[in-house]
């Protein structure tokens, strides 16, 4: 008996980060949110973020690539990469496009404040 409540205990043990992990995923409002975002260093963009059951699930650029010098390409692969990871700040950047990567980042991370709950 007691071998099983220890096996018990450990798969709760393994389970619990997950548990936490979704729980803090679902921290923003559902909805569409856009922002004019001007650095004095990286440049301008406009970003509309899309946040769907809580997470951040889409990023365009509305008003064309503003100082963004990413190909249309190159931004999709990126924004991809960008929306799927679990703290999109930590994703890499572009090479040759690390001040973009981070014009992008900031612009995001400031239009969901708007979507903060």
């Amino acid at each position: 008996m007691p071998r099983k409540l220890l096996v018990l205990a450990i798969l709760a043990l393994c389970l619990l980060p997950a548990t936490l992990l979704t729980a803090q995923a679902a921290k923003y409002n559902d909805g569409v949110y856009t922002l004019k975002y001007d650095d004095a260093e990286l440049g301008k963009v406009t970003v509309s973020v899309t946040v769907t059951g809580g997470r951040l699930a889409a990023v365009a650029l509305p008003e064309g690539m503003g100082d963004v010098t990413l190909t249309e390409a190159e931004f999709a692969a990126w924004i991809k990469a960008f929306v799927a990871a679990p703290d999109f700040m930590t994703v890499d950047a572009v090479s040759g496009a690390s001040q973009s990567c981070d014009l992008i980042k900031y612009a995001v991370q400031n239009a969901l404040k708007k979507a903060l709950k």
